[in-house]
């Protein structure tokens, strides 16, 4: 499938790009001109077009809270194979992160609620450093994400909130000083400060 596509490094910058400004039209224009000079869906244009480090069109969108492009991504998945629809919002970069990684660390519920509800996301799955979603959330003190999750999972019924939240991510260490930390979680890290989470 993605062998076959002629897409160019340009066009892939320019689809990521355009999903990580929050560029609608741009996007929407691109992968229509794209899908039919291939003679093929958007969801396989979206599928293939990837950075160096893996990241997809979707990191881009979710890391930066970009709603509307992330509605416009899960809408090409929507008559998509389940398992086709499913490894694509799955997919990792080459750290283990997922866009609902991204988006959890960014705070950004309402992309957070998209995929897990629309796109099917699975929010089980763990990163490099063996971080599910859940855990980046709670680490960036991104409450009301982390209660989300906990809330989908049946966990907070009975319990105040944050005590739940406080024994679900008990076991998740905040050691920044051990120096065990990957470029990708300081690329993130520094990006959040500046507001943009994908370069």
């Amino acid at each position: 499938m993605a062998s076959s596509l002629k897409i160019t490094e340009e066009e892939i910058d320019d689809l990521l790009y355009s999903a990580r400004a929050g560029e609608t039209e741009d996007l929407s224009t691109l992968l229509a001109a794209l899908a039919d000079r291939e003679k093929v869906s958007p969801a396989e244009i979206l599928a293939s077009a990837k950075d160096e480090g893996k990241s997809t069109c979707l990191h881009m969108a979710t890391g930066n809270g970009h709603t509307e492009i992330v509605k416009i991504i899960i809408s090409h998945f929507t008559n998509q194979p389940k398992e086709t629809k499913q490894a694509f919002f799955d997919a990792p970069n080459e750290y283990g992160n997922t866009g609902l990684h991204w988006a959890a660390l960014g705070g950004h519920l309402d992309v957070v609620k998209l995929l897990v509800e629309e796109g099917g996301a699975t929010p089980a799955l763990a990163n490099d450093k063996n971080y599910v979603p859940l855990d980046l959330a709670y680490q960036a003190e991104k409450l009301d994400v982390a209660n989300y999750f906990l809330e989908k999972a049946g966990m907070l019924e009975g319990q105040n909130g944050d005590e739940a939240l406080g024994n679900a991510v008990a076991d998740v260490k905040l050691d920044e000083e051990d120096g065990d930390r990957d470029e990708g979680e300081e690329v993130v890290e520094a990006s959040i400060a500046e507001g943009e989470v994908a370069r």
